[in-house]
């Protein structure tokens, strides 16, 4: 059984952690929203695969990729080393004129 100063303990460390996560996030999200509404930004590169089954690269404007980030709540799912949900990639695709998207280097 815990006593009470190891179950205070536990609790702060637990808020301490949300603390950390919820800043990292806020970071991450801060970043994607600076990049939505920065305008002459230097490209990105893009990496998917074409409706003929070819990997490529392609370079993009980051403005839109950062807004698809933002609607999606990519800084969370990155952030927690989660998978982003699969409408992202198939939206960034069809954006980008691919049939599936890999990687954006954002």
């Amino acid at each position: 059984m815990k006593d009470k100063t190891e179950t205070i303990y536990t609790q702060e460390q637990l808020a301490e952690a949300i603390k950390i996560v919820k800043a990292a996030i806020k970071a991450r999200e801060s970043e994607y929203l600076r990049i939505s509404s920065t305008e002459e930004q230097d490209p990105i590169m893009i990496e998917g695969e074409t409706e003929s089954g070819y990997a490529c690269h392609i370079m993009a404007d980051p403005k839109d990729a950062a807004h698809i980030f933002l609607e999606y709540d990519y800084p969370i799912w990155v952030i927690l080393e989660e998978e982003a949900p699969s409408a992202m990639w198939d939206r960034l695709a069809k954006l980008y004129g691919l049939s599936t998207v890999y990687s954006v280097d954002l």
